[in-house]
């Protein structure tokens, strides 16, 4: 089973302490304010009409909303033309960590796994997560060790054994064969 997160895209951007990114503006659509952006999710809820956002700081109420493929078009609160839309471009869509959704399964937002230290169950030190790749199956996080050749951990529930973001260290079980020096 594969383990959930909350966000799915690296950015080099951050969101402000205390929110969590869930989509980036990538540009107008049309002449009325229309947004085309990223969902950064696993959610769609977050862009439910009535839904509150923050952009650039700002709360928003999400008015409108159409799915085309992977990306969100949204009419936001407030931006009601082409050049309102376009001061918008590459701002993160943003949601207090207070609004975290409940699930039934465990998740995680990828800028609370980039950085992690990734340690094996016999407790040896393997590297750092740099980045999270979405794959369509499951993700894929990509662990830097340093002048070794990175090292790509499936997130499947067998092999990621534990996730403590507040240690910053994700404890994993690698199969057979994982690591290339084996």
């Amino acid at each position: 089973m594969a383990l959930r997160l909350g966000g799915s895209h690296r950015e080099d951007r951050m969101p402000r302490d205390g929110f969590r990114a869930v989509g980036v503006i990538e540009r107008p659509r049309g002449l009325n304010g229309e947004l085309k952006a990223l969902p950064l999710t696993d959610f769609p809820e977050r862009f439910a009409p009535g839904a509150r956002v923050y952009i650039s700081g700002s709360a928003r109420q999400v008015e409108r909303v159409n799915w085309q493929k992977d990306r969100v078009y949204l009419y936001i609160e407030g931006v009601a033309d082409r050049d309102s839309a376009e001061q918008l471009r590459g701002e993160l869509i943003e949601v207090p960590d207070s609004e975290r959704p409940s699930a039934d399964e465990p998740y995680w937002y990828v800028d609370e796994i980039e950085g992690l230290r990734v340690v094996g169950v016999d407790g040896g030190e393997l590297g750092t997560v740099r980045e999270v790749l979405r794959t369509g199956a499951n993700d894929v996080y990509i662990v830097e060790r340093g002048d070794e050749r990175d090292l790509l951990i499936p997130a499947l529930r067998d092999v990621v054994v534990n996730i403590d973001t507040s240690a910053g260290v994700m404890t994993v079980d690698l199969p057979d064969g994982l690591l290339p020096n084996e």
